[in-house]
């Protein structure tokens, strides 16, 4: 699809508590980049924009939670010096209900954008912004790239193959797909729905017909019941990202994850 019908934006969601850490997992040190989580994920989230050019006109939107101040200042102190900064940090002021409404703040931000291009978008309910652009986008999304900031294995690369088949797809949901440790990876690039024992999660790609479906999402629970209820619909493209199914929640998932496979 051209630029001017595929339109992606970026999302990557920051804002967990971190029960089961006991600080801040994502200001722990990814042990192959030397970098702080956050700003590890937000380098790859960056990369894949930067590869993708024309077809993404906004900054990736980083939104956080409980820990906002502290990766907020990590990210501004770690990108400093910029003329332009490649990412905006929002506040999800309500992050104690779960991250339903991550997604919610980061998704009503963009649209915020696209409704007031020439200024900083004002304080919502949901979200405050903490770092912004000189230049906002004036177009609104036609979809939207949803990933987490604590999956340590994710690349950029994953990110590029996730938007290629959603160009490929504009009208699916476009998600990753991986099995639980121990099973056999699946290789069903572009394939609808997912085996029994697979999982179909972010990041995943949405188009803007499901943007009020995201909206209304409460709780903890994430997107994974849109994704199920599409996948029944046939509209889910599912992409085999095995490095999407390893997530740091607690120190001792940085040790699992310097073990070999």
């Amino acid at each position: 699809m051209s630029s001017d019908v595929y339109r992606l934006a970026f999302v990557l969601l920051a804002g967990g508590q971190s029960s089961r850490y006991n600080g801040n997992k994502l200001l722990s040190e990814h042990p192959i980049t030397k970098l702080p989580l956050v700003q590890h994920s937000v380098n790859e989230v960056i990369r894949a924009r930067d590869k993708i050019g024309s077809i993404s006109k906004h900054p990736v939107t980083v939104v956080t939670g409980k820990w906002h101040d502290s990766v907020s200042s990590q990210l501004a102190e770690a990108f400093c010096g910029l003329t332009e900064t490649p990412f905006e940090v929002i506040h999800n002021r309500h992050w104690e209900e779960g991250i339903a409404s991550s997604i919610r703040s980061g998704l009503s931000h963009l649209l915020s954008l696209s409704l007031h291009p020439k200024t900083s978008p004002q304080t919502s309910s949901l979200s405050t912004p903490a770092l912004s652009t000189s230049a906002l986008p004036s177009t609104k999304p036609s979809h939207v790239l949803f990933t987490l900031a604590d999956l340590p294995s994710l690349n950029t690369q994953d990110l590029i193959r996730l938007i290629d088949t959603s160009k490929a797809y504009p009208n699916h949901i476009v998600c990753s797909e991986w099995q639980k440790h121990g099973e056999k990876d699946g290789q069903r690039g572009g394939q609808k729905d997912g085996k029994p024992n697979s999982r179909l999660t972010v990041p995943a790609i949405f188009p803007e017909a499901m943007f009020s479906e995201l909206l209304a999402l409460q709780g903890d629970t994430g997107a994974k019941p849109i994704i199920k209820k599409y996948a029944k619909l046939g509209k889910v493209t599912a992409v085999s990202i095995p490095n999407a199914r390893f997530d740091i929640d607690t120190p001792q998932d940085w040790e699992n994850f310097k073990k070999p496979d």
